[in-house]
């Protein structure tokens, strides 16, 4: 019986290193500063220390003071169903991510199942019930496709290989 594959540290089939991932993830970040893309809530919690007073937090360049994220980038159309059923189109495209909650990005990774399944009408109706418009998926779906890296032509213009034949025959 053969041994599958070892993976990374973090058990992920596909490295993330590939396709500009923390590029693209950092961009989302910054595209959605403090709030939730789909809900509008808040992603900052702010942890007051002892010496803040009334919650006015100046001192956050002493230590006193601390933010939490409470976010995550989220590709809409699951990584792995791009990798899967996608060959060489890139799941990181600006159209497939989106900066949301933790508690948002939970709730949507539990219904992708649907989307594996291949009920893509349920997937749809459970996106659009936490937030997501069909509109998004149709753009993410749009663009990872025309992000399809398509093989190199020939130069015998057939797209493979030149079978043996001599010049001129």
């Amino acid at each position: 019986m053969a041994k599958k594959p070892k993976r990374g540290r973090s058990g992920r089939k596909y490295a993330r290193t590939a396709n500009n991932w923390k590029a693209a993830r950092d961009e989302a970040f910054q595209r959605a500063g403090d709030t939730c893309e789909i809900t509008g809530d808040d992603l900052v919690v702010v942890k007051h220390g002892e010496d803040c007073t009334d919650g006015q937090c100046d001192a956050f360049d002493e230590g006193y003071c601390v933010k939490q994220w409470r976010r995550a980038v989220d590709h809409l159309i699951p990584e792995r169903w791009v990798r899967r059923f996608c060959k060489g189109c890139n799941p990181h495209v600006r159209e497939n991510l989106y900066c949301v909650s933790s508690s948002l990005h939970a709730k949507k990774t539990a219904i992708e199942y649907l989307l594996f399944r291949g009920d893509k009408i349920g997937y749809l109706r459970e996106l659009n019930r936490l937030g997501w418009s069909v509109e998004y998926y149709q753009a993410a779906v749009g663009a990872i496709l025309d992000s399809e890296q398509l093989p190199a032509v020939a130069a015998n213009g057939k797209g493979g290989k030149d079978r043996g034949k001599g010049e001129g025959s």
